[in-house]
């Protein structure tokens, strides 16, 4: 008895004794300080950040938006989501500024996914195609219509063969556009064959349509 007494009396006089638990991944650091002496026990915890690590092959992460693309905003990452700055980034598609031939127009500001933009030609100039072009989630427009001048004094071909067949503008110094017969026509009086001269009871092309960019000769 009198050993064990003098055993702590000896340990008492220290002014305190530390003993630490091992630090493992995703544990706590826990400090234990014991004053014997004064018969306290005082437990001190230090938040420490978790060590995180990929396991098996790493997969490849993109952060941020590319090219024409805007952030739209900030999702944080899950358990299951691989993104290095702790957010993924929510995109929205551009399609950029829509082109336009020289004789048309374009009207529309808005050129994110989900927007219409329309065209109209200057005069002169019929538009041929959809007047509307929308933005499509793979970042592109859809096709562009043409602007193609009118010829006021172009010669026209008519298909005799087969009254349903087409009606071929042909413009000097330049490539002749083959339109449907019925595409904006209409009846006119004096329309010959070649060959004959006979005039043709069911025809309706009054002009042509072709894509002269200069006036067209002075075929009558």
């Amino acid at each position: 008895m009198k050993l064990g007494a003098l055993l702590l009396l000896l340990l008492g006089s220290l002014q305190g004794v530390f003993t630490q638990v091992p630090i493992t991944a995703f544990t706590e650091r826990t400090a234990v300080e014991e004053g014997l002496g004064s018969g306290l026990l005082e437990v001190e915890q230090e938040d420490e950040l978790a060590d995180t690590y990929w396991s098996g092959t790493a997969p490849i992460c993109l952060g941020g938006c590319k090219g024409r693309h805007r952030e739209l905003k900030r999702d944080n990452c899950g358990d299951s989501d691989c993104c290095w700055m702790g957010y993924k980034s929510l995109c929205r598609v551009n399609c950029g500024k829509p082109d336009v031939d020289f004789n048309g127009m374009v009207y529309g500001s808005d050129w994110w996914v989900g927007s219409v933009v329309r065209y109209d030609c200057r005069p002169g100039f019929v538009l041929m195609g959809d007047p509307a072009r929308a933005c499509q989630s793979n970042g592109k427009w859809t096709p562009k219509p043409s602007c193609l001048r009118v010829c006021q004094r172009g010669r026209v071909e008519i298909n005799e063969k087969d009254i349903d067949g087409t009606c071929s503008s042909t413009c000097p110094d330049a490539k002749s556009y083959a339109v449907p017969l019925n595409h904006k026509c209409s009846r006119i009086e004096n329309c010959r064959t070649k060959e004959s001269g006979w005039k043709r009871w069911f025809t309706r092309c009054n002009y042509c349509d072709c894509d002269c960019f200069t006036p067209c000769g002075k075929f009558l």
